[in-house]
């Protein structure tokens, strides 16, 4: 593998600090992360039960870490590997590679909005619904002399919202110093972060690998595109950078069985049903399959956990160790493939890991997902998320660029001397480092554009979406009821 090529420390943004090894650069990048506010509020977003009071059931922070640490796993098996291939590979470097892989893994969810998918799901349908309709109203409050042909192509980044975007934004933009470069992590790290690679609102290429979702939004377009260009992954359809296989994989693993012990933890499920139902899927899917290498393998832990001789510590680690045994081996294996882009997944479709981990993720979907108090909760929250945008954020998307900007310096009255009343306090709950990002947007475009207004508008949708994305479930509930009068 060309490490020399993939593990860098530019940034961006070139560091004021020179002659620091690449080592150290890959250590900077993690302290920067954990040690920003998008990271620490993930300790109070949901894994699966939203707002649970029990400490022992994972968090998205606890599930990070989890993940962070297969990462490191995977990484550490692979770096064994390819030292036994190429003694000559510096220590210092593959060191390095091994943190760049936990802070891809630290980072993945750090987009994620309250309630997980269904607060993704929340805005999609929200500026599905209310958008087109909100920009029509927007144009003519602003004269109605603007073109209303193009306006869908400006509600893409929502209508396809997702957390993966998200948290690309995030750590680019939103996680402020001192300029617009957020954390100014190394291109390493970001490149490490982007599991899909199309754009929202890009039609999706049948048959084109990781464009299943958007990767990143519009407005990061051209910080992505640098990042691309930088590692040559843009050469044609743009790759994949080759750790990011590394931190979907440690996901993959992690998620699966751990969304079933925390089941077990709240008696949702019982562990002998668990270990039976599982072991007993197993033995039905495998049928007439060809056995691979790891087939006997998991055949064993299963057995063995159905008949109550693990526990689930025991099975969490001999499934864990195999499955990283795996992902390491299949990216050794097939390492060029995976420099040039042309590889899926480190935990094959087809191959004995990749029934097992379907196995429990279907598992979920079937006994723990659908479960009366996660539905109640994930319900609770999409009516909180949406309600916000509906009642009380709707009339700064409605309102004219002037209006919007006398209520960002708390005027009382607009440019018609019309009274400014809940805008500006609405505005005024707003992180000031995500206003700041606002207007250095705005001032960017050009005011001669024949779609400025629209632009602004898109910049101003994207502020309002940062809030309530970057909100905690416990924050997001307490501020609809405060807002609607229900609570103070």
């Amino acid at each position: 593998m060309n490490i020399d090529h993939f593990i860098k420390a530019d940034r961006l943004r070139q560091s004021v600090t020179h002659g620091r090894s690449i080592l150290v650069e890959s250590e900077s990048d993690k302290g920067r992360l954990v040690y920003c506010a998008a990271f620490r509020r993930l300790q109070q977003k949901a894994q699966v039960f939203s707002m649970e009071s029990n400490a022992a059931v994972r968090s998205r922070l606890t599930h990070s870490l989890e993940v962070a640490q297969i990462g490191r796993y995977i990484a550490s098996a692979i770096t064994n590997g390819l030292k036994k291939k190429s003694p000559g590979l510096e220590d210092e470097k593959l060191g390095a590679l091994i943190n760049f892989v936990e802070i891809a893994c630290l980072m993945h969810d750090i987009g994620n909005p309250p309630f997980g998918h269904f607060g993704e799901a929340a805005i999609q349908q929200w500026f599905s619904k209310n958008g087109p309709e909100v920009i029509r109203e927007f144009l003519q409050n602003s004269g109605g002399k603007f073109s209303y042909e193009n306006s869908g192509d400006f509600l893409q980044d929502f209508i396809e919202f997702d957390g993966n975007p998200q948290g690309l934004r995030t750590v680019l933009r939103l996680q402020r110093n001192n300029d617009e470069h957020g954390l100014n992590l190394t291109l390493t790290s970001l490149a490490s972060y982007m599991k899909y690679l199309r754009m929202a609102g890009e039609k999706k290429v049948e048959g084109a690998l990781f464009n299943k979702k958007p990767g990143y939004f519009t407005t990061e377009r051209d910080a992505v595109h640098a990042v691309w260009k930088f590692f040559g992954l843009q050469d044609g359809p743009p790759k994949r950078f080759p750790l990011t296989y590394i931190m979907e994989a440690a996901d993959d693993i992690a998620y699966c069985i751990s969304d079933l012990e925390d089941s077990i933890e709240k008696k949702i499920i019982s562990k002998v049903d668990c270990f039976s139902e599982i072991a007993n899927q197993w033995a039905y899917s495998t049928k007439g399959v060809t056995k691979d290498s790891t087939f006997d393998l998991i055949n064993e832990i299963l057995i063995k956990a159905k008949n109550g001789e693990l526990s689930f510590l025991d099975f969490r680690t001999h499934m864990n160790r195999l499955l990283v045994d795996v992902a390491a081996q299949n990216f050794i294996k097939n390492v060029k493939k995976i420099e040039n882009g042309d590889f899926e997944s480190l935990i094959e479709n087809g191959s004995s890991a990749r029934i097992i981990l379907e196995i429990f993720r279907k598992y979920c979907v079937d006994k723990v997902y659908c479960h009366d108090s996660v539905q109640k909760t994930e319900l609770a929250g999409y009516s909180a998320i949406f309600g916000l945008l509906d009642i009380h954020f709707r009339d700064l998307l409605i309102c004219t660029r002037e209006r919007f900007e006398r209520a960002l310096i708390f005027k009382n009255t607009d440019e018609n001397g019309e009274p400014i009343i809940t805008e500006r306090k609405m505005l005024k709950l707003l992180p000031l480092g995500y206003i700041k990002t606002y207007t250095e947007d705005v001032k960017k475009i050009d005011l001669n554009d024949k779609n400025f207004v629209l632009k602004e508008w898109n910049c101003r949708a994207h502020l309002i979406v940062d809030f309530i994305s970057g909100m905690t479930d416990d924050y997001v509930m307490t501020t609809y009821r405060t807002l609607s009068g229900m609570k103070l």
